[in-house]
């Protein structure tokens, strides 16, 4: 799929354009706002596949934008791709976080808060008999590294996905979607 965006749309997006490879939490969150609006435009659905970006600077100021899905090539030339040291593999999916008092998850919070950044990911909290508080954070990262703020594993711990479905159907949801304003904002 190719897309091609405009400077103000560029600039919407908050893609940093004079170095494309520059590869940064904003980037990488912005490029899956870019795909994500694409998806609802078109029937390009990059979720649950590998996917190859190749971003291309317009001098007009805008940028054209390659998706190419791995799923698509052998097995052989995905593994070149993936493993060569020019490419960034960008990966999007949620982090589910324990903590077993109100005060870590507090800390925790106010680490993401805090974090240069300036990030706030979307989040749910739950409360789970036996285990505490679970914070679930949508996370942008680099392959396999999954986890986007590494500060919070001071305070709790990252549980397995394989948890993700439990968590979900027998925790109490204490506050969907906007967790880390919600717990922020109670001092």
């Amino acid at each position: 799929m190719k897309i091609v965006l405009t400077s103000e749309e560029a600039k919407g997006y908050r893609l940093d354009l004079s170095d494309p490879a520059k590869d940064t939490q904003r980037s990488r969150r912005a490029l899956w706002s870019v795909l994500d609006d694409a998806r609802k435009s078109v029937s390009f659905d990059p979720s649950g596949d590998k996917v190859l970006v190749q971003l291309y600077p317009m001098k007009s100021g805008g940028c054209e934008i390659f998706v190419t899905k791995l799923g698509i090539l052998s097995e052989a030339s995905a593994r070149l791709v993936s493993d060569s040291d020019r490419v960034t593999l960008l990966s999007k999916g949620y982090g589910f976080y324990a903590f077993s008092t109100s005060e870590d998850l507090y800390r925790a919070v106010l680490t993401i808060k805090n974090h240069p950044s300036g990030i706030i990911p979307k989040g749910d909290l739950y409360f789970l008999d036996n285990v505490g508080y679970v914070l679930k954070i949508e996370e942008y990262g680099r392959g396999r590294e999954g986890i986007e703020f590494m500060s919070i594993l001071e305070f709790g711990k990252r549980l397995p996905s394989e948890l993700s479905s439990y968590i979900t159907e027998h925790g109490t949801l204490l506050a969907s979607s906007n967790a880390i304003e919600t717990i922020s904002a109670s001092d």
